[in-house]
């Protein structure tokens, strides 16, 4: 008898009773337990296909039952070659696998409660396998008839199949169409029967496997197979050569098909093929700038979408329909494409790594990716058992109640009703995510008026009059500099679409604009950026879309000519204006981070590198420029940030250069008191960087030292090297690493004249022989440079021995006299060499009482009394050495006053960096401090002869 049916499950079936009955005779004949019947009767609820095919064939319940893990049978191919089949029976062949194989992955679906991700890929792995066996088939029958199509380097050439869609990403649906781009290596002809070429050979392979797959026999299909994602589509050829492939991509590709291949998985070929494949498209997808018309040209993708479902009443569609998983495709397609070329971790295929990336990477709230990723993973198992229900490629709910009763239970909910509450919740969720990230109005997503007074062809008297009534001070000379702009190159070389948004930029500039105390030089400063970016119309798009953006930089622009230059320099410091944040901006840990983030995004490729750590440098000192005009950092907190951001971008140079260097010649390695050690580099940073006293435009004075000594001084590698060839090329990479020019400037400028012998010395010095050239050959004034001397990047396993180097330097004992004498004397020179202005005009740096002679004072008394500082308390810079100096009373209370001196002078002087001015400031400004330092000066060193 059959076995009796749950009868909390018994309506739900009672379509496919019949099939159902026999199953159950089946598993009562077999004496299964009663927990075994249960997993069948929960996966014949699922699938009246998986019912349909358990009736064909129910001895494959004795593979489901003890079945926990998903297993591909690896002998496919020769288990159909040994049966020498016929067409049919290799077609017959197939399409049984494809069954047998589904209904185990519908099994650890449902009964098995396997997560979705694992569902995907075991359906996607499911079809690999399939189109690579069908293809395997088919160039062997068609080889042994016309021969075989042989590449330059006279291997077999192979089809090359690029998987799209899902199931380029590994995600493909249960029952989905296959959408497949297919290519070959190189022309050439055949020489076998009718003399095919190669493009006629693989042509006709693409129709032969297609056909195979795609036809429908009493069996069924295995996929449908979709070419139309090819280039030129139905029109195209359905195989090109890479040539070909290439120049399609190159001249001809379109915006939709730049979303398309980012799924692009290439699936079958060569690992020389695949590489050639990656490494061609990869520049057609992701862009090494940000491009902000993807999330235009998506939206519009999507309007047309919208469009089209509600034209065919498609509402409960869950793809396509609003908040379905089109919507999350598009999503993740924006970033990915606007940020993955400067980010590696977001040019996978998957969208479930994608959330990994966007989540850790902190490029979209950690709350809105949590939302998109259950919504991502409801939607698919829903969508899954939609379609395995009966194998059908729909993403419809289902209007049948009993198929919707079927579907709720296997979901663990209490009736549709419930599902669909849940569904809603989760539509919601995308939807308000997807309108955010697009910043789309639901009642309007047309663009602004164009007000015809600002376009090129505007009347010159209309416009006048459009600009003065936007209350600027002087509409006739802005007027004037706009029309000198619409004659120049730079409009000529724009685009229809950036002329556009200039149009409607301009107003709002003109709202701005009179806020300026200095209209005309802030309008021609946004001259000089628009026309930087004239050919990029995705700034003009981002202006637009940001109206904070615009005021913070037209903000900006009024206070700083030299961020009004760096950013027209380098545009793509624009993206970084629109973060906000507090005291984390400068969090030194935080930025190493940061950077290290991006470094890893674009690991391996050496010209990224250098441009990511050129622009974050340039990022993060803009941060710290904005944040001192802004008045929420004072200038020596900016001198001590950017100091430390030099740190961190040197650090990560030494990092990446040591690398690069270990590749070659492997890990330096010296034999000390007997045993075996690692020998290291240190990078010891003196002047503004060694005394936290830098400013935007430093730049940075370097020595290296390395610690090794002893025997075997040579590195490990297969190329060994003697050690100190070692660290002068690795201090050479570091030092070409941070000065080479590139499209994004230069990191830093590197000065290491200041290391023992000056230019005729040796790079890098060995840590004693440091030592000996400090105590017995080196110079007062290089014994004044010890002052302001610290490591700053290299290994710290250095530290200790420099600090202790230092100390004994500082702590010398010298005739107080010849100190005095040899300290005045280089101070002369200097003052002669540079010629500093005096008079209405002082010079901040070198004039008489200016920040030099500051300097030298505090160098004067360091050496002088360094035996009286502990050693704690030998700081590098000059503000903590004046404290301490007075601390311990080794200074007056009125030459300690040269502590705030010198912080007015650093203020004065980062005013005028960030002006693009000279360091000559009116001397009535400083005068009274200056007449403080001269005094101080004459107090230590005497009266200057005139």
């Amino acid at each position: 008898m059959p076995m009796k049916l749950n009868p909390n499950i018994e309506s739900p079936i009672v379509q496919n009773l019949s099939q159902w009955q026999e199953i159950s005779r089946y598993l009562t004949a077999q004496g299964h337990e009663a927990s075994a019947c249960k997993k069948i009767e929960t996966m014949a609820i699922a699938s009246q296909y998986a019912m349909q095919q358990l009736n064909l064939y129910p001895q494959q319940i004795e593979q489901l039952l003890p079945l926990r893990h998903f297993e591909l049978d690896q002998d496919l191919l020769a288990a159909i070659d040994a049966e020498s089949p016929t067409a049919a029976q290799i077609s017959a062949r197939l399409r049984q696998y494809r069954h047998r194989k589904l209904v185990e992955i519908i099994y650890l679906d449902v009964v098995e409660q396997f997560p979705q991700e694992s569902i995907l890929l075991h359906l996607s792995d499911l079809a690999d396998q399939l189109i690579e066996t069908a293809v395997d088939i088919c160039q062997r029958q068609l080889s042994a008839k016309h021969g075989e199509p042989i590449g330059e380097d006279g291997l077999p050439m192979e089809l090359n199949i690029i998987a799209m869609g899902k199931l380029g990403g590994r995600e493909l649906n249960f029952s989905s169409d296959i959408d497949l781009i297919c290519c070959f290596a190189e022309d050439g002809d055949l020489g076998g029967y009718g003399q095919l070429s190669y493009q006629e050979y693989f042509s006709r392979l693409v129709r032969h496997f297609s056909k195979l797959l795609g036809e429908v026999t009493a069996d069924g299909f295995v996929y449908r197979v979709d070419l139309r994602l090819r280039p030129w589509g139905d029109s195209g050829p359905v195989a090109l050569s890479h040539a070909a492939m290439e120049h399609y991509y190159q001249l001809h590709g379109r915006e939709w098909e730049q979303y398309a291949m980012v799924k692009a998985r290439v699936l079958t070929g060569s690992t020389t093929d695949k590489t050639y494949l990656k490494s061609m498209l990869k520049p057609f997808v992701y862009r090494r700038y940000h491009d902000y018309r993807v999330f235009e040209g998506l939206a519009g993708l999507k309007d047309k979408i919208d469009l089209q479902a509600r034209a065919r009443g498609m509402r409960d569609n869950i793809k396509i329909g609003q908040g379905g998983i089109r919507e999350i495709e598009f999503f993740v397609q924006a970033l990915q494409i606007l940020k993955g070329g400067r980010n590696q971790q977001l040019q996978s295929t998957r969208i479930l790594h994608c959330f990994d990336a966007l989540e850790q990477q902190a490029i979209v709230p950690e709350s809105n990716i949590q939302l998109l990723r259950q919504a991502y993973l409801f939607l698919r198992r829903l969508e899954n058992r939609i379609q395995m229900f009966d194998d059908q490629q729909c993403h419809d709910l289902p209007s049948d109640e009993s198929q919707q009763t079927r579907i709720a239970i296997t979901l663990d909910f209490d009736d549709w009703q419930a599902l669909l509450a849940k569904l809603d919740v989760h539509r919601h969720a995308v939807s308000r995510c997807f309108k955010d990230l697009f910043k789309r109005d639901a009642e309007s997503t047309q663009p602004g008026a164009i007000d015809a007074n600002f376009s090129d062809d505007a009347d010159l008297a209309q416009r006048h009059d459009s600009i003065h009534a936007s209350g600027v001070a002087e509409p006739e000379e802005v007027n004037q500099r706009l029309e000198k702009f619409f004659k120049s190159k730079s409009w000529s070389y724009m685009s229809a679409r950036a002329k556009q948004r200039f149009s409607l930029l301009l107003p709002r500039v003109f709202e701005l604009l009179p806020a300026s105390g200095k209209q005309l030089q802030l309008f021609d400063r946004l001259l000089r950026l628009f026309s930087s970016i004239a050919g990029r119309s995705v700034y003009f798009e981002l202006l637009v879309q940001n109206q904070a953006l615009l005021e913070k930089l037209m903000n900006l622009f009024d206070s700083s000519e030299w961020i009004a230059e760096e950013l027209s320099l380098y545009p793509m410091l624009l993206e970084n204006l629109i973060q906000t944040g507090g005291q984390e901006r400068f969090d030194r840990s935080a930025i190493q981070q940061r950077l290290q983030l991006m470094l890893d995004n674009v690991s391996g490729d050496t010209e990224l590198e250098l441009d990511s750590l050129r622009l974050f440098k340039r990022e993060q000192t803009l941060i710290i420029a904005s944040a001192e005009l802004a008045g929420e950092i004072a200038a020596v907190e900016v001198s001590r940030y950017l100091c430390e951001l030099a740190e961190v971008v040197l650090d990560a140079v030494y990092r990446l250069s040591l690398t690069a260097i270990k590749q070659q010649y492997g890990q330096a390695r010296c034999i000390d008191q007997g045993k075996s050690r690692v020998a290291e580099l240190a990078v010891i940073g003196y002047g503004k960087l060694g005394g936290y006293e830098m400013h935007y435009q430093s730049d940075l004075d370097l020595i290296f030292l390395h610690n090794s000594c002893g025997d075997e001084q040579q590195s490990d590698g297969r190329k060994s090297i003697d050690n100190s060839m070692y660290f002068a090329r690795l201090a050479q990479k570091i030092i070409s690493m941070t000065s080479v020019l590139t499209a994004s400037g230069k990191l830093y400028e590197i000065d290491a004249r200041l290391r023992p012998e000056g230019n005729s010395g040796l790079l890098v010095s060995q840590v004693e022989a440091y030592l000996r050239y400090q105590l017995d050959k080196a110079w007062t004034w290089e014994h004044q440079a010890m002052v302001r001397a610290r490591l700053v990047a290299g290994s710290l396993a250095l530290k200790p021995d420099f600090d202790d180097i230092r100390e004994q330097v500082l702590k010398l004992k010298r005739n107080d006299v010849d100190l005095r004498k040899d300290i005045a004397d280089m101070r002369e020179r200097i003052y002669l060499n540079k010629k500093p202005a005096e008079g209405d005009l002082v010079d901040l740096k070198h004039a008489r009482g200016g920040m030099v002679d500051i300097e030298f004072l505090v160098q004067y008394w360091v050496l002088s009394r360094a035996n009286s500082i502990g050693s704690g308390c030998l700081y590098s810079d000059n503000i903590s050495l004046l404290n301490e100096l007075f601390r311990l009373n080794l200074i007056t209370s009125s030459q300690s006053q040269l502590g705030d001196i010198y912080k007015t002078y650093h203020r004065l002087l980062h005013q005028s960096v960030l002006q693009n001015q000279t360091a000559e400031i009116d001397s009535e400004i400083i005068a009274a401090e200056t007449a403080q330092v001269l005094i101080c000066w004459n107090e230590s060193f005497g009266t200057r002869e005139k």
